[in-house]
């Protein structure tokens, strides 16, 4: 049988536009290129801007997990002036980056993953669901189908906890440098509670017990879409008044062998990704030869890791199974149930209080690094500044971890190796396989920004 050419574009029911291009030969998947196709101009809008913008700004980045930006450019800001977090600041912090990690792993355990695995009602928008694979018996499927849609309403919750304090989501406001501007006065603390139980006994009832269910009726994808086996993780829910304890340590697991992360071994290429070196500088160029990405390739230590709930769960040890599409599946629910106790114990610590901020006016340094998980895995921030300007921003995704295109050793990345060397088992089970396998990384392809023209030159930026 000859090569076949097959692009997946785009891939639905993820955040953002993603494109998979693979090559299919006697049924089995032999090369793949994953390419993200929006532009992510948030760099270029920062550069001159307050550095204090960096909080708001960042967040648009994404409109799914956009607390998530926020929660590291307060980590850049608090090192650049040398703040001092209150413990009630600390607990507050957490307790949002926790509710929007919970509304984004309940939402793409049902929304984005559970159409892969149980057949749908017959209506929009589910209509010609492809789903060529279904092994659920009516009972069971009936349960899940009743739990996604029950998932809508807990999802919310999710988010009504997070404006309780964060003001409003997408895009909080009260997150911001040297603390929280919201008072946790004893009523919020209450509602906090009713929310958190509430979302607690959602997923220790339903989202568990339903992935275990499809955990067993689909065992066969823990042997399916397995990555080399390296993880990262920056760790997660930092405490202490310099942001310097995560409570979920940080690590570099590769094999056996677990190090400490270090960023100045992080690394950029652009050899697949549509960008040129010009002056010193790295600018759009959507013609590159060779090129299918606007996702750079990133490296640590010359390699590429995994990232996301499974790292961290591996590097913590609160998991012991393997790096396939299911394990990423059950890791992520698994550390949901975690994030719900989490919770219910921070707001029980929390103290009734004016809100807890204390900030400087003038920074201390010109230069900045942060680096933290969230949901989707590490995410690191680095800033250059004079005076209170910004020269220099450079952000780095999860996404751009996971959905590295080839470098230029022509080492693929996390998703690409996941798909490479997949058995197809019949020719109408192409793109079911390939979906549940791409869908399992949770992916985020950053939002583009409108400042590119028709030939994909920058054209400047409004600022308002």
């Amino acid at each position: 049988m000859s090569k076949k050419r097959v692009m997946f574009s785009p891939v639905t029911r993820l955040s953002g536009l993603l494109s998979v291009e693979v090559v299919e030969e006697r049924g089995g998947i032999i090369e793949a290129k994953a390419g993200g196709t929006l532009f992510r101009g948030i760099e270029a809008i920062m550069k001159g801007r307050h550095i204090t913008d960096a909080v708001y700004l960042t967040q648009r980045v994404c409109g799914i997990c956009s607390l998530a930006h926020g929660t590291v450019a307060g980590y850049l800001l608090d090192g650049l002036y040398d703040h001092e977090l209150p413990e009630n600041a600390q607990y507050l912090r957490n307790i949002m980056l926790a509710a929007d990690t919970l509304q984004n792993h309940i939402r793409h355990f049902y929304f984005f993953s559970l159409p892969d695995y149980v057949k749908m009602p017959e209506q929009p928008p589910f209509l010609n669901q492809n789903l060529h694979d279904h092994r659920l018996s009516q009972q069971d499927n009936a349960r899940l189908v009743n739990h996604y849609f029950r998932s809508v309403a807990v999802s919310q919750e999710c988010h009504q906890l997070l404006t309780v304090f964060g003001g409003k989501i997408p895009h909080q406001h009260s997150f911001v440098h040297g603390g929280v501007a919201v008072a946790p006065t004893a009523d919020k603390i209450s509602q906090c509670l009713a929310l958190i139980h509430s979302v607690h006994s959602f997923v220790k009832e339903c989202l568990v017990p339903d992935t275990e269910l499809i955990a067993s009726a689909y065992r066969d994808y823990f042997r399916i879409g397995g990555t080399p086996g390296r993880f990262l993780s920056f760790g997660m829910f930092r405490f202490g008044s310099k942001n310097q304890s995560p409570l979920w340590r940080s690590g570099v697991l590769a094999g056996a062998q677990l190090s400490v992360p270090d960023v100045r071994l992080i690394s950029e290429d652009i050899t697949s990704s549509w960008f040129v070196n010009a002056d010193g500088q790295e600018i759009p160029s959507p013609s590159k030869p060779a090129a299918y990405s606007y996702i750079k390739s990133v490296q640590y230590a010359g390699q590429t890791f995994e990232m996301g709930p499974l790292a961290r769960m591996l590097i913590n040890g609160f998991y012991r199974g393997g790096n396939s599409a299911m394990d990423r599946i059950y890791a992520r629910s698994m550390e949901t149930l975690l994030i719900t106790e989490l919770v219910i114990d921070w707001l029980n610590k929390l103290v009734p209080g004016p809100p807890p901020i204390q900030q400087k006016k003038v920074p201390v340094k010109e230069y900045a690094v942060a680096a933290t998980d969230v949901m989707r895995g590490a995410l690191l921030h680095s800033a250059r500044i004079k005076g209170e300007q910004v020269e220099e921003y450079r952000i780095i995704t999860p996404t751009a971890w996971n959905f590295s295109p080839k470098n230029n050793k022509v080492q693929t990345g996390p998703v690409e190796s996941a798909l490479t060397g997949t058995v197809i088992p019949g020719p109408d089970m192409l793109y079911t396989v390939l979906g549940r396998i791409i869908r399992s990384f949770d992916p985020c392809i950053s939002c583009g920004t409108h400042v590119l023209n028709a030939k994909g030159d920058l054209t400047g930026k409004m600022v308002f």
